[in-house]
């Protein structure tokens, strides 16, 4: 008797998690997510990550089920804004795409499986535990839930078609299992060829009111350069005959190609009803260098050390997230502010270039000032080479639309300046926290410690407050009032910190003692000096205007 083969088809089976209206997480087909998306607040999948690349997954399946009914003459703008005037997407015209290819959304189709290769066989002959998929869990250590290594022994279809999505794009560098027939594997082995694509570049997308205005809003609609709406050859996987082993010189042609790169080959093993064994390993090889014309969902530097090592000009890479960074802290990069300190140009987010073009004149002003959207930073820290997740970056920013628009540049360059102050202002008080232990006789590591241990607690406590006045910011803020809000409560925040922290110094800190400034020269340090400098050193750096009165009195 001949197993029947099974069938886990993602157009009409659950297995997306979603948080409707209501609060409730439950699991959605891709038809039903589609149809209930304006009921929908956001994706809750497994993890941060796990809901970008589904994200991506979705934007891919939204462009090509519009694409048939638009032409090189059709306006950007006003395509965009018949669909966010609509109450709901355009079911019908998904529904027709994915039915057309809906043979290739079955997760375990005999020639065509959803994002994995048919044949795909380990030179060993052996299957990984589907573990290998979970990132939460690599290798059985739990990082980032209260998931059981035991739970992941096998994995239900839904759980298999969620963590698929997530491998090609976040899997982890390393060694991978050799497959049969792959001219690159030495020794039975597949080498390194990097982590998954969206992992190496970070995620940054836009956020609506509900899930159909978060497609939406990350829905670009407009090549820049080629001023067109979309290429005809820009296909997604599943439209594509795969190659059976990876590459290493293939571009994408689009973006969704580029959302649903296979960063990995992938073969499942089943014993209905579960997914009980995986063969992993990797896939098409991409560069990053210069991919900012492709991929929108990053922010991306000019690098000097890249353009001498290879000898072009310019080269553009990702900003990449870090976890001990939040997201306000690198707003110049999100806003293609100059790097004033090492004078490389940034680029915006593909994303939110496309935000301000939907707020301006010849966007159709379709993003209304007030309308408030959050910008959404995913993505994962790795160590030992990218062979290990290390930590989960997640990260929100709300903000009114204005900030977008042109007439907002005012008020969004006033905000990076903000942080840059304050940058140097938390410096300060991290020089008061080193000051204060050499004062006391303490070492120079222990003097670091303390002061990256102040400059943490510090923007620790400025996190919220900024994070509000920069939701606060509006069309009627002024920039100059705007400034002065943000440098005081800055500054009451960093000088109670630098007061709390010299009322626990100890007797020995009071009395100082002699040390060597960064020239050789002896000086005496004590507890007193050290806030003098700190609070002169604070004020300059968030300066207010009653400063010049205060000093004039005090003489």
């Amino acid at each position: 008797m001949v197993d029947e083969i099974p069938s886990f088809n993602l157009v009409d089976n659950p297995w997306i998690r979603v948080r409707d209206e209501s609060g409730e997480v439950r699991e959605l087909s891709l038809l039903g997510l589609f149809d209930q998306a304006s009921h929908l607040r956001c994706l809750a999948n497994d993890l941060p990550t796990q809901d970008l690349a589904i994200l991506r997954m979705l934007l891919a399946i939204l462009q090509r089920a519009i694409s048939p009914d638009l032409d090189e003459e059709d306006d950007p703008s006003e395509v965009w804004g018949r669909l966010w005037n609509a109450t709901k997407l355009p079911v019908d015209d998904i529904k027709a795409y994915l039915e057309q290819w809906y043979r290739n959304f079955d997760l375990f189709d005999p020639q065509y499986p959803f994002m994995q290769v048919a044949d795909l066989r380990a030179c060993n002959g052996r299957a990984l535990e589907p573990k290998k998929l979970v990132a939460d869990i690599p290798d059985g250590d739990a990082l980032f839930s209260m998931r059981s290594e035991k739970s992941t022994d096998a994995l239900t279809y839904a759980e298999a078609a969620r963590w698929l999505v997530h491998v090609h794009a976040f899997d982890t560098a390393g060694i991978k299992s050799g497959v049969v027939g792959d001219p690159r594997v030495r020794r039975g082995k597949s080498y390194p060829i990097g982590v998954g694509w969206v992992g190496g570049v970070g995620g940054l997308y836009l956020e609506g009111q509900d899930f159909r205005e978060t497609l939406l809003l990350n829905l670009i609609l407009w090549d820049e350069e080629d001023d067109e709406l979309f290429s005809a050859a820009d296909l997604p996987a599943w439209e594509k005959p795969l190659h059976t082993f990876g590459s290493d010189g293939e571009v994408p042609s689009g973006r969704a190609d580029l959302y649903t790169w296979q960063s990995r080959r992938v073969r499942f093993e089943v014993t209905p009803p579960l997914v009980t064994g995986v063969v992993l390993t990797n896939g098409d090889k991409l560069s990053v260098q210069n991919m900012h014309k492709f991929e929108p969902m990053t922010a991306w530097k000019r690098s000097k050390p890249q353009e001498k090592k290879m000898r072009i000009s310019p080269i553009y890479m990702p900003v990449i997230h870090r976890s001990n960074r939040a997201l306000w802290r690198g707003l110049s990069s999100v806003f293609a502010r100059m790097d004033a300190e090492e004078s490389h140009m940034h680029l915006s987010p593909g994303i939110v270039t496309w935000g301000e073009y939907l707020c301006s004149q010849n966007g159709g002003h379709h993003l209304r000032p007030t309308y408030r959207l959050r910008l959404h930073a995913t993505g994962f820290e790795y160590g030992t080479q990218s062979s290990i997740v290390t930590e989960l970056i997640d990260d929100k920013l709300e903000l009114n639309a204005f900030l977008l628009s042109s007439e907002g540049e005012r008020l969004i360059g006033m905000a990076c300046d903000c942080v840059c102050e304050t940058d140097e202002a938390v410096a300060a008080l991290g020089k008061l926290g080193s000051n204060i232990c050499r004062a006391s006789g303490g070492a120079l590591e222990q003097a670091n410690g303390l002061r990256d241990a102040l400059r943490a607690r510090a923007y620790f406590e400025l996190d919220q407050t900024f994070r509000l006045w920069l939701a606060g910011l509006t069309v009627s803020s002024d920039p100059v009032s705007a400034r002065t809000v943000w440098r005081q409560r800055a500054r009451d925040i960093i000088l109670n910190i630098a007061l709390e922290m010299t009322s626990e110094a100890s007797p020995a800190a009071v009395v100082g003692t002699q040390i060597k400034d960064g020239k050789g020269k002896p000086i005496w340090v004590t507890v007193a000096k050290a806030l003098a400098f700190c609070q002169s050193s604070v004020k300059k750096c968030l300066p207010l205007e009653d400063d010049d009165l205060v000093e004039a009195k005090e003489e």
